[in-house]
């Protein structure tokens, strides 16, 4: 007999409630069969995407925003919140048109990732998008972007420099460049 190897959850309790994070505590029993309480955003409802916005010149969107928590400004994609019920796509262009004042007709679901596989099930969605036009949304009242256009080369200097230290855009870059090396082949 294979000895256990996931977690039983037992109870879940929830310790903070917020329009942004809400916190649960669950009681788990571990393959060895010891009981423990584990802290852990609830479970996802929704997930998120980065979009990956390319023009006719194979440049790259990226954005500069001040982030909070840091006390820095970061690099960063377009992104942001799946809403509830959402198409992973329909996010996309919404949340792009949010962002920089463009949507995009062709767009595929490249990959994604587990945003903090410690603490949440969250996932990151990262979205290819070409074929650019126009197409303003209002942004949110907290978003504060400088957009600009990149070539890659410059983008995996910046990699390569520290001057881009976001996980989740480091994450969306290797999913794009792994995804356009297996496609080209």
């Amino acid at each position: 007999m294979k000895p256990k190897k996931t977690w039983e959850c037992i109870s879940r309790k929830q310790v903070f409630r917020h329009p942004r994070l809400q916190l649960t505590e669950d009681t788990v029993i571990l393959p060895s069969g010891k009981e423990i309480t584990y802290l852990r955003e609830e479970p996802a409802k929704t997930h998120s995407v980065a979009v990956i916005a390319i023009n006719t010149d194979g440049q790259i969107l990226l954005q500069k925003e001040y982030s909070y928590p840091p006390n820095k400004t970061l690099w960063q994609l377009p992104g942001g919140s799946i809403e509830l019920g959402e198409d992973i796509i329909d996010a996309a262009k919404r949340e792009l048109a949010e962002e920089s004042g463009f949507t995009a007709d062709d767009c595929s679901v490249i990959g994604s990732y587990y945003l903090n596989n410690r603490r949440t099930d969250r996932k990151q969605f990262v979205v290819a998008c070409n074929n650019l036009r126009r197409k303003t949304l209002p942004p949110d009242d907290e978003e504060f972007i400088e957009s600009v256009w990149m070539d890659f080369a410059k983008i995996k200097h910046m990699v390569a420099t520290g001057e881009i230290d976001n996980v989740t855009l480091l994450a969306a870059l290797q999913l794009h460049d792994s995804f356009k090396n297996s496609s080209s082949r």
